[in-house]
């Protein structure tokens, strides 16, 4: 069978087209790239911009010659943080759907289970702690492996792209600018480790991924594996030069020229986070996990079709859901809830329907006992027959009916939310918090919320009710179910009738 896979990242697409066997062996037949930088600016305006719009599909159609050129079976085209992030996202996943790509918005943690099976693919982990790395424009995707095995991973929502909008340096960059940088992203980390688990291992090798790294390697050590000091060198030379300077003497990418000195620093902090172990450049990524996923389902693009999916949900509801109208009430705030929050959370496409079927599905366990109905819930989704999800979903659709009350999820003190791979907890955290807002927000069960905004600085979430009645009941669960929401967000809760 013929796959093609393409990624659309902040900074670059690719294509990969492979020839792959019964047995998984894969043939490449033809590789693409184009650098059109899809975050350019969008931390400031929002939006792609419209060079990088027209340079984006520009890029696709060529893409999708190629695709139909080998006569692809199967197309898997994802789109990461630029198309997670930016206001006029869709209107340039609709392009691109017209062109003959369909792209699906993947989340951060998406991202990362991806990759990982990618670089898993491609080398055996030794048995010493490892992080993977992968440095994208507009998002950077941390997984820590021991033994071959995963213990932890997390997505930030900043990359080379990102950061360098927001740190917004001269060109030569002054030490002013420099200490900014590095405040901002010592922010950034301090944060970061407050999603992690209190212990995990010091990794002894990081696996590195993406182009930035790729070029940080060229540029440090020749291509190969580099040290934080040797890094460090190198950041020094590319602070101290100018981009014009950056391509002249230092042989740069003039596409990367603007920003190279930016990415050096987030990637010496990073390592510098990490216990400063060497990191070693791998030629692999998104675009080679999703080839890898398409095989561990027969070729698959998706997941079976989303009617089917829903269908089984809405089947299993009608039997056991007391009260459809306040479960698919929730479902429409949180879904509101969602695309207030997509920038901030990164989740994508598949996080956003795996919150509406949680959310139909959230009072299940209401037809056993109203006591401990989250849990009697959990067990129900766990062992319903759901035509059209994969065993992993239904595991995840189950944590989040089962944390949508009561305590937090943890890894340390639930069973089945530990079993869950790390990324996927990651989701059930955001998707349940997600849940547990929407459902105070109709805590009396009278639709009384028809709607809502969100607004957020660096302190807080205030959330707007557009609202009939007196809804003081709701506003009052809201700041005590949504607590955490605030966790997540590191912020503190207002809510007022707009």
């Amino acid at each position: 069978m013929r796959i093609a896979a393409v990624d659309v990242g902040s900074n670059s697409i690719h294509l990969v087209v492979v020839e792959a066997d019964a047995m998984g062996g894969q043939h490449v037949l033809a590789r693409e790239k184009a650098m059109v930088r899809l975050a350019r600016g969008e931390a400031t305006t929002g939006e792609i911009g419209p060079a990088a719009f027209r340079a984006g599909l520009e890029a696709l159609a060529q893409m999708a010659k190629v695709i139909r050129g080998f006569e692809c079976g199967t197309v898997m085209a994802c789109g990461t943080a630029a198309l997670r992030d930016a206001k006029n996202a869709q209107a340039f996943v609709l392009e691109a759907e017209s062109l003959g790509i369909p792209i699906q918005v993947i989340s951060g943690e998406e991202e990362a289970r991806l990759i990982h099976q990618a670089v898993s693919h491609a080398i055996p982990f030794p048995p010493e702690p490892v992080a993977l790395v992968d440095i994208g424009g507009g998002s950077t995707e941390l997984t820590w492996v021991l033994a071959g095995r995963v213990a932890a991973s997390i997505s930030l929502p900043w990359g080379l792209q990102r950061l360098a909008d927001a740190a917004q340096t001269a060109d030569p960059p002054s030490a002013h600018d420099l200490k900014r940088l590095r405040r901002m992203i010592r922010k950034i980390l301090k944060q970061a480790r407050k999603d992690l688990p209190t212990e995990l291992p010091e990794p002894t090798l990081i696996l590195g991924t993406s182009g930035t790294l790729e070029d940080l390697a060229k540029g440090s050590a020749e291509g190969r594996a580099f040290t934080a000091q040797q890094l460090r060198a190198y950041a020094l030379k590319l602070w101290r030069t100018d981009a014009q300077q950056r391509i002249d003497r230092l042989g740069v990418d003039p596409k990367r020229a603007e920003v190279l000195h930016v990415g050096a620093i987030w990637a010496l902090s990073l390592m510098e986070w990490l216990g400063t172990p060497p990191l070693r450049h791998l030629p692999v990524g998104l675009r080679e996990g999703m080839i890898w996923e398409a095989l561990r389902h027969g070729g698959a693009a998706i997941p079976p079709l989303a009617d089917r999916r829903r269908a089984s949900v809405e089947q299993l509801a009608a039997r056991l859901d007391p009260d459809p109208g306040h479960s698919r009430h929730v479902a429409r705030l949180a879904d509101q809830l969602f695309i207030a929050l997509q920038p901030h959370f990164e989740l994508g496409d598949t996080e956003r329907q795996w919150l509406a079927f949680a959310a139909r599905l959230h009072d299940i366990g209401f037809s056993i006992s109203g006591k401990g109905h989250h849990k009697h819930g959990e067990y129900l989704v766990r062992n319903a027959t759901l035509p059209g999800f994969w065993p992993e979903e239904v595991d995840l659709l189950a944590q989040v009916v089962r944390f949508h009350r009561g305590k937090a999820p943890h890894h340390a003190k639930h069973e089945a939310f530990r079993a869950l791979a790390p990324w996927h907890r990651q989701v059930v955290r955001k998707l349940a918090a997600l849940v547990r807002g929407a459902d105070a927000l109709d805590r009396r069960r009278r639709q009384a919320v028809r709607g809502l905004s969100v607004e957020l600085d660096d302190r807080t979430l205030r959330v707007r009710l557009e609202a009939v009645g007196d809804v003081e009941a709701e506003m009052e669960a809201f700041r005590d179910k949504g607590a955490l929401l605030g966790t997540l967000l590191d912020r503190r809760i207002e809510v007022a009738v707009s």
